[in-house]
């Protein structure tokens, strides 16, 4: 083979070079508009899909370093992170999130990797061709060696956003499933507002057995959600209110028999959920805030853990046991309730709290 057939040889591997990387990049922006599109939508049932299909326009006109940036901000969570609160609606909301839990070590490196990954592509498509002589064969060997080592560059950030579609793909789909459909109109139902205050009142008024008359709960519904009663079976096609309470699992629900023949229907929530013993803990620690909390409203955990010590062990015992909690500082965590700032206090961690500002 002469210089010529080299040089031409070579050359022509360069251009499919340019070509394979280019296609791994196009992969790569991709890859982020899909997380990005469809990994955090949210609104009411009525607006959801719009939201989606608003999205999913927007997210097809943005650059891989729009896309990257966003997806680095929005995707991953802290390990202590909670989750942001949504605006309130008076009909029910969907909201769908899909994050990534890394720490402050890994969200840098891999901030950083993808900042180099937008570098990489801007070098390939606006200034590689201009300093690149076809010919020249030692253009060629440097250009040739430098397309290999982008590409090995851009591989790992191709396999870990593959890895992140595969899991993202494994939870679409079984959101699309029958099972999944179920557990998502589920947890829908778990957290509307009629749910959310029969739970409510089950602990604000019940008998001395632990049982709540529901025609206590019926008339606070009808005081602070006159529309839902007459909404049941439009909204969750439930025909009574009996039947909504045993779909959404929180209830045990029964008939009792009065004298005249007749009956009436008394509830509790579960056992199993603690909720009347998590409802006592946290109206024993905002009172604790309330009573040792500083002028900057900002309470040792210390002094509310022994404030909860002395007037609510039993109840921190049956969350621990019945829900997995480790400690008080967990269960306050996943209240999304309080604020936390940490310090030191004569060489030892201080953690402090406070309710969340409105």
């Amino acid at each position: 083979m002469n210089a010529n057939q080299d040089l031409s040889a070579i050359r022509d591997e360069v251009f499919q070079k340019i070509g394979r990387n280019l296609v791994n990049f196009q992969k790569i922006e991709l890859m982020l508009k899909h997380l990005i599109a469809y990994g955090q939508v949210s609104g009411s049932r009525n607006e959801f899909q719009k939201n989606q299909e608003k999205k999913i326009a927007d997210t097809r006109k943005k650059t891989l370093g729009s896309l990257v940036g966003e997806f680095v901000e929005t995707t991953f969570q802290s390990t202590d992170s909670s989750p942001k609160p949504t605006a309130e609606s008076a009909e029910p909301s969907i909201s769908f999130s899909f994050s990534i839990e890394a720490d402050a070590d890994f969200y840098e490196s891999k901030k950083r990797e993808l900042k180099s990954l937008v570098d990489d592509r801007n070098d390939l498509i606006h200034h590689l061709l201009p300093r690149f002589n076809p010919e020249s064969i030692d253009s060629c060997l440097e250009i040739r060696d430098y397309l290999d080592q982008q590409r090995e560059r851009l591989i790992p950030e191709f396999e870990y956003l593959k890895s992140v579609i595969e899991n993202f793909k494994e939870l679409a789909a079984y959101l699309s499933s029958d099972e999944g459909k179920r557990a998502f109109e589920l947890g829908l139902l778990q957290q509307s507002p009629i749910v959310q205050l029969l739970l409510n009142v089950s602990v604000q008024k019940p008998r001395p057995d632990g049982w709540t008359f529901l025609s206590v709960a019926i008339r606070q519904i009808r005081q602070i959600l006159p529309d839902e009663m007459e909404q049941l079976e439009n909204r969750w096609g439930y025909q009574t209110l009996p039947d909504l309470m045993e779909a959404s699992k929180y209830f045990d629900i029964t008939k009792e028999e009065l004298s005249n023949g007749s009956y009436r229907w008394v509830y509790r929530s579960k056992p199993a959920l603690a909720y009347a013993a998590s409802y006592r803990l946290i109206q024993a620690i905002i009172d604790a805030a309330n009573k040792t909390g500083k002028t900057d409203d900002w309470t040792s955990l210390v002094s509310t853990a022994k404030h909860i010590d002395a007037t609510c062990s039993n109840e921190l015992s049956e969350v621990t046991e019945k829900l997995g909690y480790q400690s008080l500082y967990d269960f306050m965590v996943e209240s999304d309730l309080f604020e936390w700032r940490t310090g030191k206090k004569d060489e030892v961690h201080d953690i402090r709290y406070r309710l969340k500002q409105s």
